[in-house]
């Protein structure tokens, strides 16, 4: 009678996990349903978020098509309303879990960005490891870019910007993580790669003329494209920087969005033959308490990612004596050290140790210099070091200008020296002592 029962229950234990197993969805996408969102751009106009979502359109394999893409456009009070309206005005559901990109307009970072961002820090579908980047003009414009990299301008933006771009020293990238991370911290600062989209070529003729003006504007009335980017308000300035005074700026009105309706679907390409353009990301954008503070260039982006990262096969450029080296970075060392003195001196000395050889010069070479491939002159390496050294002085003072603590001082300074963190925590950049030490050594 016992084992009978036994049997009975093993019977309708299975038929239950049979019931489970082919109810479950496995996690399957209805796609005729949802909105997969690839990348995001986040505008602002006055107190509405004006949200460029990019939404993969499946195409059927069959065929042999590549996949497309559309811009659906939608505003509101806060990011949550401004997707919700794609919901009522498309019929699809927003899903993030395919979202690797977060492009912030020029309009937008004039405030705190975490007014938007904090919406993907508490949506549990979104990804940490999101990219996140600022942009000159509009987001908008960089969504609706058509490029040759791939049918999906999020796609391309997203390998400018991607792990292996940031090994090589030509980007610095960060992740939705990381920036909140620093935005939480004492030092409340962080840093974006700029997002650019350029011409393929210049044609001749390009620098003056009516198109060379249209390509300085604003298409959405926000005045010179990058204006802001080039000239920040400095911290403690009047204006948009009123929010490091305790306050929470609002910008004016009219820096971004399009004119049309609030929701409205786009194709990715637009009408007619548009030209098609590559991205850039060799800038970074400064933030102090999530908001723009000032702009690191090319060179400085290399200088400030040689020491924050572990670069491979990065090309860097002296030069000896008027002639330009390109040197191959293998190997790079940074040390940071923060300390404080018996006289209460507020140090930081950086030291870099950089492993990098020959790869080509502006000149051709003798047969003996061409076999000794790697080794490279004494001068080159003093010239590189002069030269770096120069760049990562100039990115601790734009740090210092901006009050985006870039090398994380504040947090060193808590964590290492704590009894002088209520004194110095105010003014710790203005009171730093700043020093580095490059050396360069040859593969062979």
């Amino acid at each position: 009678m016992h084992s009978r029962n036994s049997v009975r229950y093993y019977l309708i234990l299975a038929a239950i996990v049979t019931f489970l197993f082919f109810s479950n969805d496995f996690g399957l996408i209805d796609i005729q349903k949802t909105a997969i969102v690839m990348a995001v751009g986040i505008d602002r106009e006055g107190p509405t978020f004006i949200l460029t979502t990019q939404i993969a359109v499946p195409q059927s394999s069959d065929q042999g098509e590549q996949a497309q893409a559309v811009q659906i456009e939608s505003r509101g009070e806060t990011i949550a309303d401004a997707f919700n309206q794609i919901n009522a005005k498309t019929g699809w559901y927003p899903k993030l879990v395919f979202c690797n990109l977060v492009v912030l307009g020029e309009q937008m970072i004039k405030s705190n960005v975490f007014d938007a961002l904090d919406f993907f820090l508490r949506d549990e579908y979104m990804s940490d490891n999101c990219l996140v980047a600022a942009c000159e003009g509009t987001a908008k414009e960089i969504l609706n870019t058509k490029t040759p990299i791939d049918p999906m301008s999020g796609v391309a933006a997203q390998k400018v910007l991607s792990d292996h771009a940031a090994r090589v020293g030509t980007v610095a990238s960060n992740t939705l993580r990381e920036f909140a991370m620093g935005y939480f911290s004492y030092s409340k600062s962080g840093y974006l790669p700029v997002l650019k989209p350029e011409k393929q070529q210049e044609s001749s003729g390009e620098n003056g003329g009516e198109g060379g003006g249209e390509q300085q504007q604003s298409s959405e009335g926000g005045g010179e494209k990058g204006a802001f980017l080039e000239n920040p308000p400095l911290p403690g300035a009047e204006g948009e920087q009123s929010a490091l005074k305790g306050e929470r700026p609002v910008p004016a009105a009219g820096g971004s969005g399009g004119s049309g309706p609030s929701a409205g679907g786009q194709a990715a390409g637009g009408g007619g033959k548009e030209e098609e353009k590559v991205f850039s990301a060799s800038e970074t954008a400064l933030f102090y308490d999530g908001i723009y503070a000032g702009k690191l260039d090319q060179d400085e982006t290399f200088a400030f990612s040689i020491v924050k990262n572990k670069l491979r096969l990065a090309s860097y450029t002296p030069k000896s004596d008027g002639i330009p080296y390109t040197l191959i970075v293998k190997h790079n060392l940074p040390s940071l050290k923060f300390s404080v003195d018996d006289n209460s001196m507020a140090r930081l000395k950086i030291k870099l140790k950089v492993t990098a050889g020959l790869q080509d010069t502006s000149y051709g070479q003798s047969i003996d210099e061409l076999a000794n491939a790697g080794k490279v002159p004494p001068k080159v390496f003093e010239a590189a070091k002069k030269d770096l050294e120069k760049k990562i002085s100039q990115v601790f003072e734009k740090s210092r200008k901006s009050r985006c603590d870039v090398f994380n001082v504040l947090d060193r300074l808590q964590k290492f020296e704590s009894d002088y963190f209520p004194a110095f925590r105010e003014d710790i950049l203005d009171r730093l002592i700043f020093s580095v030490d490059v050396t360069f050594e040859s593969l062979r």
